[in-house]
């Protein structure tokens, strides 16, 4: 009897940790993706489609929202990597979506327009948080085999591959657009991890 109720008060704890989660990662990521189109709507020139998201932390129309956009998804991820360490999944998940956070800030502090220290800053920084997210849902498909797990990744990594062939002068310059889809491929994945707080309950 006393084990039954240890249960279903521990399972009842999981689905709470999930339920938090998802509402976290919901709320900041819809703020996050509202913030990038509202910059859009304001500027989606070519400079816009060429330098990807960084342009707008350094347009000055729409930097402000940028910064928003920036500073809630960062947070997002912080709060969500709280409650997976609280959920006991894997230490590197969590730190995983630390350095995201912090990579998030570090892009808005090393505006690519502001010399040449700064531009491979700011281009460093940018391609190791693609690595640590694609790093996660990587992890994410060796533990499921979900079609929403494989969808979220095959979006992230179509949106990697666009954004890559978009960086040289290639004439194929939608780097916005492939940025765009990494980050909703990455939001999907991340919205799949929460699984995994029950099943670690």
């Amino acid at each position: 009897m006393e084990s039954s109720e240890k249960a279903t008060t521990t399972t009842s704890t999981a689905n709470a940790l999930q339920g938090r989660a998802m509402r976290v990662l919901l709320t900041t990521q819809t703020l996050f993706f509202l913030a990038l189109a509202w910059c859009i709507y304001l500027q989606h020139g070519f400079d816009a489609r060429t330098a990807g998201i960084s342009y707008f932390g350094v347009n000055h129309r729409t930097i402000f929202l940028a910064i928003i956009g920036y500073v809630i998804a960062a947070i997002g991820l912080w709060r969500t990597s709280r409650l997976f360490t609280a959920g006991g999944l894997d230490p590197l998940l969590t730190l995983g979506l630390k350095l995201v956070a912090t990579m998030l800030l570090l892009l808005l502090l090393t505006p690519y327009t502001g010399g040449t220290f700064l531009n491979w800053t700011h281009m460093t920084v940018g391609v190791v948080g693609a690595l640590v997210q694609l790093a996660i849902s990587y992890a994410l498909l060796r533990r499921s085999g979900s079609i929403a797990a494989i969808t979220g990744a095959s979006i992230q990594l179509a949106g990697g591959i666009i954004g890559a062939f978009s960086l040289p002068d290639w004439k194929f310059q939608i780097l916005l657009y492939g940025e765009l889809l990494f980050e909703l491929g990455f939001c999907l994945v991340l919205l799949q991890w929460t699984r995994f707080l029950i099943d670690a309950a």
